[in-house]
């Protein structure tokens, strides 16, 4: 499976400069933010190397699954769909690195609001891939009725991608209202379309079963 040099020089890139600002950070620097946009966590400095390495380490694990998944052979049918994700989730992990950094560093980013933005283009990569999506056990709705059958997986990918990019694009309109309502109508929003195309897996194996009788 071929993945973007690109990515790779990104990431070491990602790492090279996290070392170089590195001896500016303050002793303590943020982990985690509050629904709000606020930090309610604070760590030592040496935090930023594992966010650094984290993308770095996933990335990795991201290339070895295709070769042990019990269905590897799958992955060949939607290489191109995975790594276009990979691609996506990793620049948003990086992302995620550098906003911690540059609220450290003084620089107070709009941490709701860029996370969100950076959500709903992740989410709208991962519709758009779905229904080129064929059965796994990494990527993809695995529930036990699209694992039996392919046919419900395939039609049930389907669907779920048109969901799942009017949720990304849903999330990005809705990204500037912040606090505790924006909290829900994002996470909401995804976990309505999660929720929706479990269900709909099950109706789909349910009349295939029905269909045999």
């Amino acid at each position: 499976m071929k993945f973007s040099k690109l990515l790779g020089f990104i990431l070491v890139l990602s790492v090279v400069a996290t070392c170089f600002v590195y001896p500016s950070l303050p002793p303590q620097i943020p982990t985690h933010w509050g629904i709000n946009g606020e930090v309610d966590a604070m760590g030592p400095k040496s935090f930023a190397f594992f966010t650094a390495f984290l993308p770095v380490i996933l990335y990795l694990l991201m290339r070895i699954i295709p070769k042990i998944d019990p269905r590897k052979d799958s992955y060949q049918k939607f290489e191109k769909a995975y790594a276009r994700f990979v691609y996506v989730l990793m620049i948003f992990i990086i992302g995620l690195h550098w906003i911690t950094l540059a609220w450290a560093l003084g620089y107070e980013v709009p941490v709701d609001t860029t996370v969100k933005l950076g959500l709903g283009v992740l989410i709208i990569v991962l519709g758009n891939s779905l229904g080129q999506i064929r059965p796994n056990y990494t990527m993809g709705i695995k529930t036990p009725w699209t694992l039996a059958s392919e046919k419900v997986w395939i039609k049930t990918h389907k669907v779920t991608s048109y969901y799942m990019v009017g949720c990304g694009i849903f999330i990005l309109l809705t990204a500037f209202i912040n606090g505790t309502l924006g909290f829900i109508l994002s996470i909401g929003s995804l976990l309505v379309v999660t929720i929706g195309s479990i269900v709909y897996s099950y109706i789909l194996y349910a009349r295939e079963e029905k269909g045999k009788k």
